[in-house]
């Protein structure tokens, strides 16, 4: 089970690394993020794009590291802690994404995020 959460998450953090990194370059897929009413994302948005796309590389590793599929990189006792607050993070964005977005937006993003938050929590709890 971990090394298929491990899996899970991999892949799901590392399309969101791409996704946010394609968004910070200003491609045209804006109506997928941040609320969807751009196409390319405004400067500031795309300034979030970039932390966020840091934010994910880091679970990427985290997630990699806690399911076997990775030597360690980041300290052992840093995973739990970084498991769980990724789990909250990520259940938050599930419900942000299931009541706040609309359309294209929130078929992307609510399993985006709920393979985010799954894989974290199952990983946190191993």
């Amino acid at each position: 089970m971990v090394e298929l959460a491990g899996i899970v998450g991999c892949v799901a953090f590392g399309w969101l690394t791409l996704f946010q990194v394609m968004l910070a370059l200003g491609l045209p897929i804006g109506h997928l993020a941040w609320g969807g009413a751009e196409q390319i994302l405004p400067a500031r948005l795309r300034v979030a794009s970039a932390v966020s796309a840091l934010v994910s590389a880091l679970a990427l590793v985290a997630v990699a590291q806690a399911g076997g599929l990775l030597s360690p990189v980041l300290p052992g006792g840093w995973l739990g802690p970084i498991l769980w607050a990724l789990s909250g993070l990520f259940g938050l964005s599930v419900l942000a994404n299931l009541f706040g977005a609309r359309g294209a937006e929130r078929l992307h993003g609510v399993p985006l995020a709920l393979l985010c938050a799954g894989s974290c929590l199952v990983l946190a709890v191993a």
